[in-house]
Formats: structure tokens, C-alpha cells, sequence
């Protein structure tokens, strides 16, 4: 394992998963039996000006079909990289990693902006001994923390850096977005609860369930052109908010709320729209038909939203990778 990759998986504690869940958080879906007080403590460290929220039950993911398969896949390199990473830092991911939060928000010109949060039980003295012995961290105390700025091997950029918020909590990210999280947790008033859109979101989402996700997509939307009916539809979205499990199907749901009823009618005829249009392309395609048949779309006509269900075999993915494509 290369120098500079060894050094970011250890600052992120869980690398890999952290991007499964950021990547898996737009296919997610919702379930309203949870309260944010439930969420993992670490979502109430992200500032009120975020515009999406992802979270990963890091031990559900790890004890399910699809983890058991990746380590099956990845052999020997994967079981000699953990070992190494395991020995390095006295982190086990699989089993000191209880759950991953991210969030962020857009910047002008299409930059972006977050912070990625673990959660579990870390060796703080073993991980800082060995990002030390790899490079040569900038440190900076802030609101009661340590924050490391850790350079590239080259030395040529300063970008990402890791604070420890306590024993149990690692946070990585910019500087900037570093001190925002050390700013809320000094002040939880100006965290993510005080945000108007996402607060009663996340209310409504239930932390046992694999991956969720809420998010605020008006800005990024408002930048679609507007001379298409795909763009028009996708506009008048206000936000996004579910939930995503991986046992042996794939299960989930997104709701979307809309404008007002008339753009969730659009919206949902959209979308129904390209599945049909999906279905008719893959009707000599036996696996791409059944993962379609898995998708349906519904609206209540007296309602602003749309909901988006999913539910298909595990086993249907695997031979989409290994059947015919689609389009040749």
C-alpha cells in the first residue's frame, strides 16, 4: 500500500466505506419511525448550512451478503491490506467502525465543501503516532481539539486533515470545514437541527437501517436548463430525503418533495416515463427487465410528493455485471 493512499485511509478510519456510502446516499429511500436523538451523535456536529446528510450503519453493511462478497472478491490483497492497516492504527474497521456521517454543500463554480465523520471506539495514540511516522502534519489547536492538516507526499497541496472530536469520534475534511464542526459542537445551536429544510428530515429518518440520506438540491437545481421538460421537472424540487438496505435484495426508498402538487404530477410522470422507457430498451434483456420491474413509482394526488420504491434481488446485479450490455 502506497504511501500517500495508507496515510488518507487511516485519517478516514473506514476509506472505502466512507465512499460506498457517499456514492449509495443518492439511492437511498425513507422510513419514519426514528427521531434525529436517535441518529448517531455526530450528525448534531454538522453546520446548519449543509445541504446534504449521509449516513452509513457501518455494522449492518459489514455483516451483510454484499460486504461478505467484496472481502470474498478482493482475496488476499484486501486481507493483507487490513491486516497492515489494522496493526498500523488499532483500528479494525469491521469491527471498531459502528457508523459513517457525512455532509456538505456546494460552492460557487462548482467546488464543493464537507466533512466525513466515523464513529466507534479508535486508538487515537496508535493512529497519530502513525500518520507522524508517514508525514509531517500541520497542527492546529481549535475549540478544545487537535486538527492535523495532512500535506501530500509531494508537499505540493495542504487540503485534508483529521480532527479528533473525541475517543469515539474522528472527523476528516478541509480546514475549513474542520473548524466548522469544532464550532458546533462548542455551539450546537448552530448546527444542522437549526436548518429548516433538512431538520425535519432527519426526523424522520431511522438509524438502523443500512444507508440514509437527506438533502437540499435547490441550488444545484436551479443551475438546470429550463427548455426541457427534464429540466423544468427537476427544478421545482425542494428536497430529497431516504433510506437504502442490503440484505438479499435491495431494498429502499426515495421521497421527493416538489413545488407544489402539479410539479410532483410532472415529476412522477418523468420518472415513470424513463422506467417505461427502460423496460421497452431491455425487453431482450432478461436482468435489466426484472431490476425495472423492482422500481415503482407512486404519487398522492393530494400531496407535494413523490415516492420512489425499490425492491429487487441482490442476485440480479451480479448478472447484470456479467450478462450482455445493453447498448453495444
Amino acid at each position: 500500500m502506497n504511501h500517500r493512499r495508507f496515510v488518507v485511509a487511516s485519517t478516514v478510519v473506514l476509506f472505502f466505506v466512507a465512499g460506498i456510502a457517499i456514492g449509495l446516499g443518492l439511492y437511498s429511500g425513507m422510513r419514519a419511525s426514528a427521531s434525529v436523538p436517535d441518529l448517531p451523535k455526530a450528525v448534531h456536529y454538522l453546520p446548519a448550512d449543509y445541504q446534504a446528510v449521509f449516513g452509513m450503519n457501518v455494522q449492518k453493511f459489514v455483516a451483510s451478503p454484499v460486504f461478505a462478497k467484496f472481502e470474498a472478491e478482493k482475496g488476499e490483497e484486501f486481507g493483507k491490506d487490513l491486516a497492515e492497516f489494522t496493526s498500523r492504527t488499532g483500528v479494525d474497521p469491521r469491527k471498531d467502525v459502528d457508523y459513517i456521517i457525512a455532509g456538505g454543500k456546494s460552492l460557487a463554480e462548482g467546488q464543493h465543501t464537507g466533512v466525513v465523520i466515523a464513529v466507534g471506539r479508535f486508538n487515537t495514540a496508535a493512529i497519530t503516532t502513525f500518520i507522524n511516522s508517514q508525514a509531517k502534519p500541520i497542527k492546529l489547536d481549535y475549540k478544545n481539539a487537535t486538527v492535523q492538516m495532512i500535506p501530500e507526499a509531494d508537499g505540493s497541496k495542504v487540503d485534508k486533515g483529521i480532527a479528533f472530536l473525541n475517543e469515539s469520534e474522528i472527523a476528516m475534511g478541509d480546514l475549513e470545514s474542520l473548524k466548522a464542526v469544532l464550532d458546533v459542537r462548542e455551539s450546537p445551536q448552530s448546527g444542522i437541527e437549526s436548518n429548516k429544510t433538512l431538520a425535519p428530515l432527519l426526523e424522520s429518518l431511522n438509524p438502523d437501517d443500512m444507508f440514509w440520506f437527506a438533502g437540499d438540491p435547490t441550488s444545484v437545481l436551479s443551475k438546470v436548463p429550463q427548455n426541457t421538460p427534464m429540466g423544468g421537472g427537476l427544478s421545482s424540487i425542494k428536497h430529497v430525503f431516504g433510506t437504502l438496505n442490503l440484505t438479499d435484495a435491495v431494498s429502499g426508498k426515495i421521497t421527493v418533495t416538489a413545488a407544489d402538487k402539479e410539479s410532483a404530477a410532472k415529476l412522477a410522470d418523468i420518472a415513470k416515463g424513463l422506467v417505461a422507457f427502460g423496460q421497452l430498451a431491455s425487453e431482450q434483456h432478461p436482468e435489466a427487465a426484472e431490476l425495472l420491474k423492482g422500481i415503482v413509482i407512486s404519487q398522492n394526488p393530494e400531496k407535494d410528493q413523490i415516492l420512489l420504491a425499490v425492491n429487487f434481488p441482490l442476485e440480479v446485479l451480479d448478472r447484470l455485471k456479467h450478462s450482455e450490455p445493453l447498448v453495444k
